[in-house]
């Protein structure tokens, strides 16, 4: 399925705790729209403690391409330098996304937040 033309993507932020913050998004992740998720994550991969977990909650996403993955590829690696984690929720074309690129393994995904809050042992929703 492409993007319609009016293509949007919104995003939320919020802090559960000192080592826990949710982005959550809604929409279409395509070159047009990629910067609403790109940069706020980006910020939070760069200000993250050691031992901290970002969150990105896609599980509001219809449509996801490359730009996307790029996002994902570098906040998680600014994350990892600092010794803190990205968890990634995913809607099923997210998640069928990074399968056909081999991202699956290096992601850690999650089906619901629930199960991302859950392996960073916080179960606040």
């Amino acid at each position: 399925m492409a993007p319609s033309g009016g293509a949007e993507l919104s995003t939320t932020t919020r802090r559960l705790d000192d080592d826990v913050v949710v982005l959550a998004a809604s929409g279409e992740i395509d070159t047009a729209t990629v910067a609403v998720l790109r940069d706020p994550l980006l910020e939070l991969a760069g200000r993250a403690a050691a031992g901290g977990t970002v969150v990105a909650d896609l599980a509001g996403i219809g449509f996801f391409s490359s730009p996307g993955i790029e996002a994902l590829l570098t906040a998680h690696q600014r994350l990892r330098a600092s010794g803190a984690t990205l968890r990634v929720v995913t809607a099923p074309i997210v998640r069928r996304t990074l399968a056909l690129v081999g991202l699956q393994r290096e992601l850690a995904l999650h089906d619901t937040l629930d199960d991302a809050l859950a392996a960073v042992g916080d179960r606040h929703v």
